[in-house]
């Protein structure tokens, strides 16, 4: 919850300090591209590619050890269960989207609400794991007559689909941040319930272990660093943290439940777009520069 709150500072605060821009391509206004090199004069049209990797981690929810004490026959059992993120790697495909048109409001205000929406589909792993120790106690001594320790593992491999719409707030012609607010499922077909683990903590103590529904969805908030590499490409590093659940219900809990702990699924990511070249027919048309037009209107 703690990460969630800073990263709506943080747009918050990049929102009330830098200028709205469009990444709708334009006509450029010199003879050099704003990056430099020889101008763009390539139309494009207002939708492309765009490719995104990296890793993932299931962030545990709780950092400490926590146990609970059991009474048996004869004896206590005193269960710790520990639970730990491993990393995991997403990868996806999908189109980036460019709008055209612009709302009655955001003409009012003159202020762009979205600058692009994108949406991808792919393949995603989530994994972690969880110890827990029983230790045997003596009721009469509170002594340890024996101790017992098992780790199990999960690994999520899910296919996932999500869409986001963005706000870029530039720094320069070149940065600018990127803010995205979007729905993201996500179905594991790799899930395996039983394990050795599993049997080991339920035959000796009455702890019940849970397991998510294969089918996760969430509304998720994306914080990036945009780099314009051209008027038709960006490279966009970013992470991606769930901010409400939407299935499993749970009330709204962005986390998911394994064996006998709370994971919260993070991803970090690095998106590259591509706007596709719009065709034209015949000589492409003139461009005019503003010495020109200043020659024309003085005639």
């Amino acid at each position: 919850m703690k990460l969630i709150v800073q990263l709506l500072i943080v747009f918050g605060l990049v929102q009330l300090a830098n200028a709205q821009k469009t990444l709708v391509p334009g006509k450029g206004k010199s003879k050099k591209d704003v990056f430099g090199g020889a101008a763009d004069f390539n139309e494009y049209r207002p939708f492309g590619l765009q490719i995104s990797v990296g890793p993932t981690f299931t962030l545990a929810t709780r950092k400490m050890p926590i146990t609970h004490r059991f009474d048996g026959i004869g004896r206590i059992y005193d269960v710790t269960t520990t639970p730990k993120g491993i990393p995991g790697f997403m990868a996806e495909i999908g189109m980036i989207h460019l709008p055209q048109k612009r709302s009655k409001l955001s003409q009012k205000l003159k202020y762009i609400f979205i600058s692009y929406i994108d949406w991808g589909v792919g393949i995603k792993m989530h994994n972690g794991n969880e110890t827990t120790r029983i230790d045997a106690i003596d009721p009469l001594t509170n002594n340890i007559l024996s101790t017992e320790e098992m780790t199990g593992q999960f690994r999520h491999f899910s296919a996932s689909a999500r869409v986001t719409v963005h706000k870029n707030f530039y720094i320069g012609k070149k940065y600018f941040i990127d803010n995205g607010f979007g729905v993201n499922v996500d179905f594991n077909f790799n899930q395996i319930l039983g394990s050795d683990y599993t049997n080991f903590v339920q035959s000796t103590v009455p702890r019940q272990h849970y397991f998510h529904q294969p089918l996760l969805a969430h509304v998720h908030y994306e914080l990036g660093f945009g780099i314009r590499l051209s008027r038709r490409s960006m490279l966009i590093p970013s992470v991606q943290v769930p901010i409400f659940g939407i299935h499993e219900w749970r009330k709204g809990a962005s986390d998911f439940k394994w064996f006998d702990s709370n994971y919260y699924p993070m991803q970090a990511k690095i998106k590259w777009t591509y706007l596709f070249e719009k065709k034209v027919k015949g000589c492409a048309p003139a461009r005019v520069n503003d010495q020109d037009k200043d020659t024309m209107r003085s005639k």
